[in-house]
């Protein structure tokens, strides 16, 4: 550019090449560093800009602002610039998406603008379960562009071969601005293991953003697939658009970002991307960050080596803003730095399990097949003399330490263990191979259970003293004269959670209930509730089914029998196959056909309906949903149990 004037007057001309308006130039500062290779990440509030799909992803409210220097050292010193403000508000902490708004701007000094007003909303449409989780967003975008007043319009035609030498530019010396309607659309993939991909199309409307005459934006596509950790991003993205030529531009990029947190000074973060494309076209980032309680600036500095010749790249600086509550990433970073910190200063490195860096070496490996035979003959002494010989012969690697240790700490109490016996023996030697394959907290719950059994027992009290130091884990051991049973409290635990509405930790502690005691028949009807509260009827269906199997007290199994007959009504008829629940047919019973047949004493529904509401003033919506559906058994009419039941669904469908 040599000319400050012409600069404007090519970006804002309508024979400007085709990505000369509104082109993407990124947000923020983090993106830019990765070379703007964001789409199949997008977890911030920049996500509005690159995916708005990723806005599904944020949990807690942030503000974020940036300000970009595009290629300073002009030759004409003009001063090219961006800005970019947005904000993002998860609603029930994400439960129901994110509703997010921004507002960029691109500025050529005082002659020309680019200003473009987001509104966008993303969240998760579909969860698959094991297969992973699909989400979706889209922005409505404001976009409009001025150029100011300046003498060169009026005689801008050239004339007789020379600029500027005469006549006025009908574009330049006409209107000044102009407004167009634009939409993006995105998705995003979450596999089950660390893996996510994006989509985004720009530009769906096509706006018109020409100031005279036809100029309209073409669809951008962008495709990406991303490796995710908990402090490690790889990426890798295609960008299509229409170039400059008329043909189908591609760019490809490949991006890592890495954070390294500590637990006092913060995190630090670097980042770096190279992209190669049509035209010649090849960039080098690299991009830092810095990032202390709520607070997180970033820098990005991108140099195109190809193409463009005699610049001296640009610089994005961001500043954003987190609030609220940490997120469950946020709350096991911190966990893990400071379960690190314990190891470094308790001695011995006996790892952790939340970070695959911290575990201990696993005895799946094929070359301690030999260890693994004596662990599983329960032969800790004779084990660890085997794992010793190995490691003469090996480099020490930090994992095999960790193994050695864990299997030293277990030989030092129990050199070797006869065949189980009873629960007491089953449960603590699984928690003994927990321990040596890392898996702590189901380790510590099964010698938790063992205790339990045997409080006196003074050798598994003092070794789950020092599993407790080895780990930073705590055991759940419950003090003498405790009125419940370790299963038992573990029950009331759950419907303390179901009473403060937490019902994703309610099925947790059933399936610790179920993972300790895969029988408990309770655990199992409990679950199907927690289903049948869902909405999840067959699925409730199902889990009671396996829980008739196990029941053997007959009002139980009455009780259970009406539970799936009420949860295949609501569900429409619709069973599982192979369920023994009624069809739609047996359910829908004609006016002219006999009434269904009660079950039970009509002379307790008082009694179950009285129960039931002491059970709801307490909070336990559990116990209180199987009373009133026991009243539905005996009377199906009965309305003031299905009004209880639906003031229950209605409690968990509360934001």
């Amino acid at each position: 550019m040599k000319n400050l004037f012409w600069a404007a007057a090519l970006i804002a001309g309508s024979a400007a090449p085709a990505r000369a308006a509104f082109e993407d130039l990124g947000a923020g500062a983090r993106a830019p560093g990765m070379g703007n290779a964001f789409v199949s990440i997008a977890d911030d509030v920049y996500a509005i800009h690159y995916n708005p799909a990723g806005l599904g992803l944020l949990e807690r409210p942030q503000l974020g602002t940036s300000y970009s220097v595009l290629y300073p050292g002009l030759q004409d010193a003009s001063t090219l610039g961006t800005s970019f403000i947005a904000y993002a508000q998860p609603l029930a902490r994400g439960r129901n998406g994110t509703l997010a708004t921004a507002w960029s701007a691109l500025t050529l000094g005082s002659l020309y603008r680019e200003d473009s007003l987001y509104l966008g909303y993303g969240r998760r449409w579909f969860d698959l379960g094991e297969r992973g989780e699909l989400y979706g967003g889209v922005n409505i975008k404001r976009l409009r562009s001025t150029f100011g007043s300046f003498p060169e319009a009026g005689s801008a035609v050239r004339t007789n071969g020379l600029v500027g030498g005469g006549q006025s530019d009908p574009l330049l010396s006409g209107q000044r601005g102009q407004s167009a309607i634009d939409a993006d659309l995105g998705l995003l993939y979450r596999f089950p293991r660390r893996f996510q991909a994006g989509l985004s199309v720009k530009h769906v409307t096509s706006p018109n953003v020409a100031f005279a005459g036809s100029e309209k934006l073409e669809r951008a596509i962008d495709a990406g697939l991303a490796y995710r950790s908990l402090w490690l991003s790889l990426a890798g993205e295609m960008k299509l658009s229409k170039s400059a030529s008329g043909g189908t531009r591609r760019d490809l990029i490949f991006a890592a970002e890495r954070f390294f947190a500590t637990l006092d000074y913060g995190q630090f973060g670097l980042r770096g991307a190279l992209g190669i494309g049509s035209d010649d076209w090849r960039q080098l980032s690299v991009g830092s960050s810095y990032r202390i309680n709520k607070i997180q600036f970033d820098y990005a500095f991108l140099i195109p080596v190809g193409g463009v010749k005699g610049l001296s790249g640009s610089h994005r600086m961001a500043l954003t803003f987190h609030f609220g509550a940490p997120t469950g990433d946020e709350e096991m970073s911190r966990d893990i730095l400071e379960q690190a910190q314990k190891l470094r200063e308790r001695g011995p490195d006996y790892g952790y399990e939340s970070g695959a860096e911290l575990k201990p070496q696993s005895l799946d490996d094929p070359r301690l097949a030999a260890v693994r035979g004596l662990v599983l003959q329960r032969r800790y002494r004779l084990a660890q003399k085997a794992l010793t010989d190995f490691a003469k012969n090996q480099p020490l690697s930090p994992a095999l330490v960790r193994l050695s240790n864990r299997l030293g700490l277990i030989a030092s109490y129990y050199p070797e263990l006869p065949e189980p016996g009873g629960k007491f023996d089953a449960n603590l030697i699984k928690a003994l191979r927990g321990f040596l394959y890392g898996e702590d907290r189901a380790a510590m719950m099964r010698a938790s259970y063992a205790y339990s059994m045997k409080p006196d027992d003074a050798l598994i009290s003092r070794f789950i003293d020092d599993m407790e130091k080895a780990v930073g884990l705590k055991a759940d051991r419950l003090s003498r004269g405790h009125p419940r049973g370790f299963i038992d409290e573990m029950l009331y635990r759950v419907e303390f959670a179901h009473t403060r509405g937490d019902l994703g930790r309610a099925e947790a502690l059933l399936k610790d209930v179920l993972a300790l005691e895969p029988e408990s028949v309770t655990a199992i009807e409990r679950m199907g509730s927690l289903r049948d509260q869902e909405g999840r009827f067959l699925e409730a269906n199902q889990i009671w089914e396996a829980a008739l199997k196990l029941e053997t007290r007959e009002e139980e199994l009455e009780s259970l029998r009406g539970y799936m007959k009420l949860a295949a009504e609501r569900a429409g008829g619709k069973v599982l196959p192979g369920s023994t629940a009624p069809t739609a047919p047996d359910i829908a019973t004609p006016q002219s056909a006999p009434a269904a047949p009660r079950r039970g004493d009509p002379r307790d529904v008082q009694a179950l309906y009285q129960k039931g509401v002491e059970h709801y003033a307490r909070g336990e919506y559990l116990q209180a949903g199987g009373k009133f559906r026991r009243i539905l058994l005996i009377d199906p009419e009965n309305e003031q149990a299905r009004k209880a039941l639906e003031k229950i669904d209605r409690r968990r469908n509360k934001p």
